[in-house]
C-alpha cells in the first residue's frame, strides 16, 4: 500500500510539472469605448473549457495552455471580441457598445432571429411608432418608416385600405398587396365591406396592441412562404407580458380632423354670370327660357351655397386603450381592451371599433410550453351614400363630386323648409333651364345609409415540446373568422332611391380560415465555431367564403326604412360561395462559421386548389449569405476596424410566387344556371385552363451594412432586382372558338429594380438632451417586358367611364394614356389639340356656318380628335420615395417629426376636368381668367355652354396631368413626461402628455387636395388617378399615456 501511495504521488508531481511547462497565465484589463473599466465581463479561452470574470477594476487573470491562441471577451450590451494572445502574457481590450438595431430580435417565417444574424433584407418598425395615431389601421402609419415600403392613403374616406407596395408593383392582373401574417397566422386582407363605407379588414387590429412590424422584402426573407411571397411579407407581432410585476397602462387621445386644400369654386353670382356668358357664346341664351338666375332665400339674400360645407365637416375622434401585462418564471400574459370612435370629414362617414386581446404563454414543466391568443373585434363602418372614392369615381352623387359641381345658386332646402328636389334631381329654383346639378346631397346625408358591421375573430393555440436545448417541436392551430353584415337603404326622396321608389339591401358575408402548422427546430453549436440551425414543417390552410343577401325596392310607405318593412319587389343580392385549400411543406437551414460567415437556405413546396389540374404544385426557394467583414485580420491590419464599428456584406437569390387575388375556381370551366320557359337550364359560363399556375418572381438582392462612431451611425445600402414572369393575363379568343370568356394564361413578364438607402444616427446622447435622426430613400424602376400574343396593350378604366391608363411592353405599368393639347388660340379662344399625326387641330364646340368643329390652322376641316389620338404619356409610379424622422428630447420634453416624400411620378387630375366642364357644372375660380377677346393669352378657352371636350371630360387631356412630387410633414408630436419624483408620490410608473398633428404641411406643385391619392385604390394598372376623390384630412390630437 505504501508503494502504491509513493507511485501515485510521483505520477501527480510529473503531471503537474508537465502542465506547468505548457500552462501559462494571461492577465489583462477590459474597458468600454470611453476607457472606463467593465466588471463582470466573461473571458473565455477559445478551444478550451476555461473562463474568468473581470473584477471591479476590469482586471482579469486566466490560466490557459500553450494551445490556446485566442481569448473571447463578451459582456451584455457590448459587442463580443476575439483577441489573439500569441506570445502575449497581458492584453488590454476595449469593447464597443452593441448596436441595439443589430442585437434586436426580428420575426422571420416560423421563428425569430437576431438582426445581426440575418442574411436577408428585413426592415423593422416598432409598435410605438404606429400607436396612438389618428388612423384606422396600422399600415396607414407605415409610410416613410421603412426603406422599400410605399404607402399611399387613397382618399379621405375612413378605413379605406391604403395602397401598400413593397419594392414596386409585381403583378398586372393579380394583387400586389403583401402577405400579412399576424402572430403566425396569415390573415384576410382588403375591403371587407359591400357598402359605400370602406371596411379595411386589418383595422380590426388595434395599433396599440402591436409590438413590432417586420417587413420581409427579398427572397431570402420571404421564400419560406413560397407561393404567396412575391409581394413581400409583413409579420405583425402583438404584445406579450414582460418580466416583472404586473403593469397597467392607459392610452387615450382625442382629436379633430378637417378637410385640407379643398378646391375653390365660383360663388353664386360668379357662377350665374359665367354660365350665362357661356350660353351667349353658344347662341342659346334666352332670359325667359334658357338662362341661369339667382334666387332669394327666406332671409331676402341671394342663395349662395358652398356645397363643401354641406358635404364636409370637422370630425371629432377619440380612442382609449387599457392593458394589463406581466410575467414570472413560468407565465407571461397580456390583456387589453380598446374603443375607438372616429368621425370622418365627410358627414355620416364614421368608424367605431371595440377590440379585445388576450395573449398568454405558460411553461408547463421542464420540456413543455403552451400558449395562445384570442383577439375579438367588433367594428362599424358607416356612410350615407357613395363618396365616389372607392373605385366608383363617376358615381352620380359621389360626395367628392357633388361638393364641387353642384350649382351654388341653389340651396338644399326650399323656402318652406322642404327638400329642394324635383324628380330625383336637385331643384333648379330661379334658374331657367332643366338641370343645375345631380342629386341633392342633403337628402342622402339625412335619410340614406350604407353601413357595414363586422365581427372579426383571430385566434391561435400552440404547444411546444423541447426535450433538449437543441431541439424544439411545435404545433400551432390558428383561426381567422370574419363576419360582415351590410345594411343599405335609399329613401324614395333621394336621387339614389327615386327611380325605384326606395331601396333596401341586406348582405351577410362570412369568411373563415383555419391554419395548422407543425414545425421542428434544431439549433446546435459544434466546436464553438460552427453554429447550425434547421427548420422543417408542414402547413395546412383552408379558407371558405359564403355570402347571401336580399334587395327590396318600391316601398309601400316611406316610414319603412329596414329590409323587413313593406316592399313590393324582392331580389337576391350578394350571392357568393367559394373555398380554397393550401398544403405546404417547407424547410430552412442556417449555418455560421465563428460568427463570421453566415449561410441560409429556404425551400417550400405549395399545392393550391385554385390552380389547374396539371399545375397545382410548385417549389419555391431562396439562398443567401452574409459576411462580417470586420472579423477578418486583413481588415484589422488595414486598420479599417478603427474606422468602421460594424461592416457586413449580404446577398440573396431565390424564386417566390404569387396567387393573391386569384379566384377560387379560376382554373375550371364552369356552367351557370338559369331558367327558360320555366325550365332549368345551364349555360357555358367560364372557360378554364388546366395549366393555370403561379406567377413567379426571381429576386436578386445585395446589400452593405456598416456602422461608424461605435455604431452611433448605422447605414444600410441595398440593390434589388425582381424579374416577374408567368404573369396572369386573360387572353382573348377568336369568336370561332365559341368560348364564353377569355382564358387565364401565365404569359406576361415585367421587372422591378432599384436601390435602398437607410441611415440612422444618434447625433447627441446626453443626460438632458438627445437627438436621433433616421433617413431612408428608395428607388424603383418598373418595366413591362411582354404581354401575350394578340394583346398589344391593356387599357384600364377609372369608374367605368374613362380610360386614362395603359399598360404595354417597354414601359412601366399603368402609364397615362392622354391626348395632347397646345394651349388656347389667342385669336379665337379655341382649344388646340394635337392629333395622332402630330398636327394641331383647333376645336370649337359650336361652329359658325361654313366652319367645322375641328379644323386645321389653314381653315380646312380636320378629323374629330378623340381618345383615338391619345399617346403613351407619363409614368404614374414614383421613382423615388422615402422618409426622414427626427426624435429630440430635452429633459422631460420630446419632439418627433416624420417627413415623407416621393418624386418622379405624374398624376392624372381628372377632377380638374369636371371643374372646367362647360355644362351646368360649377367651375373652379380659375375660369374667371378665360379667353374673352382676340389677343387674350390664357389657359382657359372661350366658354361655350355644353362644351365638355375642351376641358377633358370627354377624353383625358394633358392639361389635367401634373407632377406628383411632394414633401409632407406626416406627423409632428410634442410630448412631456411628468417628473418621476411627482409620479412616485402617486404610485404611477410613467405619465406622458402629448399634442400631435397629421398631414400638417404639404410642399407640392400638384393643384389637387393631395398628391397622395388613388381613385382606383389598390388597382395595379390604373394607379395615379385623381378623379372626383374626397380630399384627405388634417388631424390634431391631444393624448395621455399613463402606466401603473
Amino acid at each position: 500500500m505504501r508503494k502504491l501511495a509513493v507511485f501515485l504521488t510521483c505520477a501527480l508531481l510529473f503531471v503537474a510539472q508537465a502542465y506547468a511547462q505548457t500552462a501559462r497565465t494571461v492577465t489583462g484589463k477590459v474597458t468600454d469605448d470611453k476607457g472606463a473599466p467593465l466588471s463582470g465581463v466573461t473571458v473565455s479561452a477559445v478551444g478550451a473549457n476555461k473562463n474568468a470574470l473581470t473584477d471591479n477594476g476590469g482586471n482579469f487573470s486566466i490560466q490557459v495552455t500553450e494551445k490556446v491562441r485566442t481569448l473571447r471577451i463578451s459582456y451584455v450590451g457590448f459587442d463580443s471580441k476575439d483577441v489573439s494572445i500569441n506570445g502575449l502574457s497581458s492584453v488590454n481590450v476595449g469593447l464597443n457598445q452593441e448596436d441595439k438595431s443589430l442585437s434586436e430580435v426580428v420575426v422571420v417565417g416560423y421563428g425569430t432571429q437576431k438582426r445581426k444574424d440575418l442574411t436577408g433584407s428585413v426592415a423593422s418598425v416598432k409598435g410605438e411608432a404606429l400607436a396612438n395615431k389618428p388612423t384606422q389601421s396600422f399600415e396607414q402609419a407605415l409610410g416613410g418608416r421603412a426603406a422599400g415600403v410605399q404607402v399611399v392613403i387613397p382618399s379621405g374616406v375612413l378605413n379605406a385600405p391604403p395602397v401598400l407596395r413593397i419594392r414596386g408593383t409585381n403583378s398586372i392582373s393579380l394583387s400586389s398587396y403583401p402577405l400579412i401574417v399576424v402572430d403566425g397566422v396569415a390573415v384576410f386582407t382588403g375591403d371587407g365591406s359591400s357598402t359605400s363605407a370602406a371596411g379595411n379588414v386589418l383595422s380590426s387590429i388595434n395599433p396599440n396592441d402591436i409590438e413590432s412590424v417586420d417587413v420581409a422584402k427579398d427572397a431570402a426573407a420571404t421564400a419560406i412562404y413560397g407561393s404567396r411571397a412575391a409581394n413581400g411579407v409583413l409579420f405583425i407581432t402583438t404584445k406579450k407580458g414582460k418580466p416583472g410585476r404586473s403593469k397597467v397602462t392607459v392610452d387615450s387621445w382625442i382629436g379633430i380632423s378637417n378637410a385640407q386644400r379643398l378646391q375653390q369654386v365660383l360663388d353664386a353670382q360668379q357662377y350665374t354670370d359665367y354660365k350665362n356668358e357661356a350660353l351667349r357664346n353658344a347662341g342659346t341664351f334666352n332670359a325667359a327660357t334658357n338662362a341661369f338666375a339667382t334666387t332669394l332665400g327666406p332671409d331676402g339674400k341671394i342663395i349662395n351655397t358652398n356645397w363643401a360645407d354641406v358635404v364636409y365637416r370637422q370630425g371629432i375622434q377619440h380612442s382609449n386603450t387599457i392593458s394589463l401585462s406581466g410575467a414570472n418564471e413560468s407565465t407571461n400574459y397580456y390583456f387589453s381592451a380598446g374603443y375607438t370612435e372616429q368621425q370622418g370629414i365627410i358627414r355620416r362617414n364614421d368608424f367605431k371599433r371595440l377590440s379585445l386581446l388576450m395573449n398568454i404563454d405558460h411553461k408547463a414543466g421542464k420540456f413543455f410550453t403552451m400558449g395562445g391568443k384570442i383577439q375579438y373585434t367588433s367594428d362599424q363602418n358607416t356612410a350615407a351614400t357613395s363618396s365616389g372614392s372607392l373605385g366608383d369615381a363617376f358615381a352620380t352623387a359621389g360626395m367628392g363630386r357633388v361638393a364641387l359641381i353642384t350649382a351654388p345658386n341653389v340651396g338644399p332646402y326650399l323656402a318652406d323648409g322642404s327638400y329642394n328636389q324635383a324628380n330625383g334631381l336637385i331643384g333648379v329654383m330661379g334658374n331657367k333651364l332643366g338641370q343645375v346639378g345631380f342629386y341633392n346631397p342633403q337628402i342622402a346625408l339625412d335619410l340614406n345609409r350604407s353601413n357595414s358591421y363586422g365581427e372579426h375573430f383571430i385566434s391561435n393555440v400552440y404547444a411546444q415540446f423541447k426535450p433538449t436545448n437543441w431541439l424544439a417541436i411545435r404545433t400551432q392551430y390558428g383561426l381567422d373568422y370574419l363576419m360582415t353584415d351590410n345594411d343599405l337603404f335609399s329613401h324614395p326622396l333621394s336621387g339614389e332611391g327615386f327611380s325605384t321608389t326606395g331601396s333596401a339591401t341586406a348582405i351577410y358575408n362570412k369568411n373563415k380560415r383555419w391554419v395548422w402548422t407543425t414545425t421542428a427546430q434544431f439549433d446546435k453549436v459544434f466546436a464553438e465555431k460552427h453554429t447550425v440551425s434547421a427548420l422543417v414543417g408542414i402547413e395546412h390552410q383552408k379558407s371558405d367564403n359564403n355570402s347571401y343577401g336580399l334587395n327590396r325596392v318600391t316601398v309601400s310607405d316611406p316610414a319603412f326604412t329596414n329590409i323587413q318593412g313593406g316592399w313590393a319587389t324582392p331580389n337576391t343580392s350578394g350571392l357568393g360561395i367559394g373555398e380554397n385549400y393550401l398544403y405546404s411543406e417547407f424547410a430552412r437551414a442556417q449555418y455560421n462559421y465563428n460568427r463570421k460567415y453566415f449561410l441560409t437556405a429556404n425551400v417550400r413546396r405549395d399545392g393550391a386548389s385554385q390552380l389547374g389540374a396539371n399545375s397545382k404544385y410548385g417549389t419555391f426557394w431562396g439562398v443567401s449569405a452574409s459576411w462580417d467583414v470586420l472579423t477578418e485580420k486583413f481588415i484589422q491590419n488595414m486598420k479599417l476596424d478603427q474606422v468602421f464599428s460594424s461592416l457586413r456584406l449580404r446577398a440573396s437569390y431565390g424564386k417566390v410566387g404569387n396567387i393573391g387575388g386569384l379566384g377560387n375556381f379560376a382554373s375550371l370551366s364552369s356552367y351557370s344556371s338559369g331558367l327558360y320557359g320555366g325550365f332549368a337550364t345551364v349555360a357555358y359560363g367560364q372557360a378554364g385552363n388546366p395549366n393555370l399556375t403561379w406567377e413567379t418572381s426571381k429576386k436578386t438582392d445585395v446589400g452593405l451594412n456598416f456602422g461608424l462612431f461605435n455604431d452611433r451611425l448605422t447605414a444600410e445600402i441595398g440593390y434589388y432586382n425582381s424579374n416577374n414572369d408567368g404573369l396572369l393575363l386573360f387572353v382573348p379568343q377568336p369568336p370561332s372558338a365559341g368560348l364564353p370568356s377569355n382564358i387565364p394564361t401565365n404569359i406576361g413578364s415585367m421587372y422591378n429594380r432599384g436601390f435602398e438607402f437607410d441611415i440612422k444616427y444618434n447625433v447627441v446622447q446626453k443626460k438632458d438632451f438627445s437627438w436621433s435622426t433616421s433617413f431612408n430613400l428608395s428607388t424603383n424602376d418598373n418595366k413591362v417586358l411582354s404581354l401575350a400574343p394578340g394583346i398589344n396593350n391593356i387599357i384600364s378604366a377609372t369608374g367605368g367611364l374613362e380610360n386614362p391608363s395603359i399598360t404595354l411592353p417597354g414601359y412601366p405599368i399603368g402609364m397615362l394614356f392622354i391626348t395632347r393639347t397646345a394651349g388656347v388660340d389667342p385669336a379665337t379662344g379655341r382649344r388646340i389639340f394635337i392629333n395622332n399625326q402630330g398636327r394641331q387641330v383647333f376645336f370649337q364646340h359650336v361652329a359658325p356656318a361654313g366652319q367645322a368643329r375641328f379644323m386645321y390652322a389653314d381653315g380646312t376641316t380636320a378629323p374629330t380628335v378623340s381618345s383615338a389620338d391619345a399617346i403613351v404619356y407619363k409614368n404614374t409610379n414614383a421613382k423615388i420615395f422615402g422618409g426622414w424622422e427626427n426624435n429630440l428630447r430635452f429633459k422631460n420634453f420630446e419632439l418627433n417629426a416624420l417627413f415623407t416624400y416621393q418624386m418622379g411620378n405624374w398624376l392624372y387630375y381628372g377632377t380638374q376636368a369636371g371643374l372646367r366642364d362647360q355644362r351646368f357644372w360649377n367651375n373652379e375660380v380659375g375660369v374667371l381668367n378665360r379667353w374673352q377677346k382676340p389677343g387674350d393669352v390664357t389657359e382657359f378657352p372661350k366658354p361655350v355652354f355644353g362644351d365638355n371636350v375642351s376641358n377633358g371630360s370627354s377624353f383625358p387631356l394633358d392639361i389635367n396631368v401634373f407632377k406628383g412630387d411632394f414633401i409632407k410633414l406626416r406627423t409632428l408630436t410634442v410630448g412631456y413626461n411628468l417628473p418621476k419624483t411627482l409620479l412616485d408620490k402617486a404610485k404611477i410608473s410613467n405619465a406622458r402628455f402629448y399634442v400631435s398633428g397629421n398631414n400638417l404641411l404639404i410642399i407640392t406643385k400638384y393643384p389637387g387636395p393631395d398628391p397622395e391619392v388613388s381613385s382606383n385604390g389598390n388597382g395595379t394598372t390604373n394607379f395615379g388617378i385623381d378623379r372626383n376623390t374626397v380630399a384627405n384630412q388634417r388631424t390634431i390630437t391631444i393624448g395621455l399615456n399613463v402606466g401603473f
